[in-house]
């Protein structure tokens, strides 16, 4: 088998899933790590067992040359760093999400990847999970019937968790028509050196969406992780039946001839080693990742549209002709205040 070279860009805690992933896979091998802070870098080193340890990227990429990169900093620099890295001809990019700030980064990320012939991946990692596959299978063999209704629930952080919950039920249901969504619009903050990495954390969030195959979406946040209904979970209802699955654990489901829940047994596989599975057959037989470039594109827009939504008034037809971020829009026009 063919053995990848692998770069980690940001050495915080979610690369330390990445290296888990690349690890557990006989066709990839972590060479070499860069973060600005020399301190986090060294330990990360010491951890992984990583020697070729470097604060400047250039300098990695043009020494180390990786075939593969997992960019995994603050969502303010994903663009940026996506687009730099692709300009190397790297194999594939994995990054972290949310994919970008607003769609106007999210489509340079795209057309640098393109142009350069990269598969870029946006870490939406769940898609691989045994609970999601079992739940894709039962829609796509028309065991749930039409669907006909959709519910997510996701902590507060719309941007950091919404993004998984969004692109779950993109996934399930297909592309949205338009959508319509609400924001609380109490002061909130936005710090670019933190963990919210350069956009706004608001809270409560809620949108409704109208997807081409005419089913209806409910997305809403505030309720997790220890609120009243546990952990996020998304609720599909079809015409013949219905099934709940959690985030990150397992799933039930029922159909009208025979109401009582069923819940499988599933085998468990860590979803970021499988998510780097993907990619290396991807690479070697030129196809494109399960969770994409551009299927990442199509959950920031729904985020983004729900902040148009809330800054408009009004209803929001999809795609996106609103390029910034609404949010920043808005705090322009004096509707959103920092603390």
């Amino acid at each position: 088998m063919a053995e990848y070279r692998v770069a980690v860009v940001g050495c915080g805690g979610i690369s330390r899933l990445h290296v888990g992933g690349y690890n557990a896979c006989e066709r990839t091998k972590v060479i070499a790590g860069m973060d600005v802070r020399p301190d986090q870098l060294e330990k990360w080193g010491k951890n992984f067992e990583v020697t070729a340890l470097y604060t400047n990227l250039e300098e990695m990429m043009e020494k180390e040359k990786p075939d593969i990169v997992s960019i995994c900093t603050y969502p303010d620099t994903h663009c940026p760093l996506t687009i730099k890295v692709a300009s190397y001809g790297v194999k594939g990019i994995i990054c972290e999400k949310p994919m970008a700030l607003n769609m106007a980064q999210a489509e340079q990320m795209i057309e640098e990847c393109d142009k350069n012939k990269v598969k870029l991946v946006i870490g939406h990692q769940r898609r691989h999970a045994a609970q999601h596959q079992f739940t894709k299978r039962l829609i796509d063999r028309g065991e749930l019937g039409k669907i006909v209704a959709m519910w997510g629930s996701s902590p507060s952080n719309l941007m950091d968790w919404g993004t998984h919950v969004v692109d779950m039920m993109l996934w399930y249901a297909g592309d949205v028509e338009w959508v319509m969504g609400q924001v609380d619009m109490t002061p909130i903050k936005k710090d670019p050196s933190g963990y919210r990495g350069g956009y706004f954390n608001i809270t409560p969030v809620v949108g409704y969406f109208k997807f081409k195959s005419r089913a209806v979406g409910f997305f809403e946040t505030d309720l997790q992780p220890n609120g009243i209904l546990g952990n996020p979970r998304i609720h599909i209802r079809g015409e013949k039946g219905e099934v709940e699955v959690i985030m990150d654990g397992g799933v039930k489901y029922s159909s009208w001839d025979s109401p009582n829940w069923t819940s499988p047994s599933l085998f468990y596989k860590d979803a970021f080693h499988l998510e780097v599975e993907d990619l290396c057959n991807c690479i070697e037989q030129d196809k494109t990742p399960l969770d994409s470039g551009r299927d990442g594109a199509k959950a920031l827009e729904i985020l983004m549209a729900i902040s148009e939504s809330a800054r408009i008034r009004g209803k929001v037809p999809l795609p996106l002709s609103q390029k910034a971020a609404p949010l920043d829009l808005m705090s322009d026009e004096g509707i959103l205040k920092e603390d």
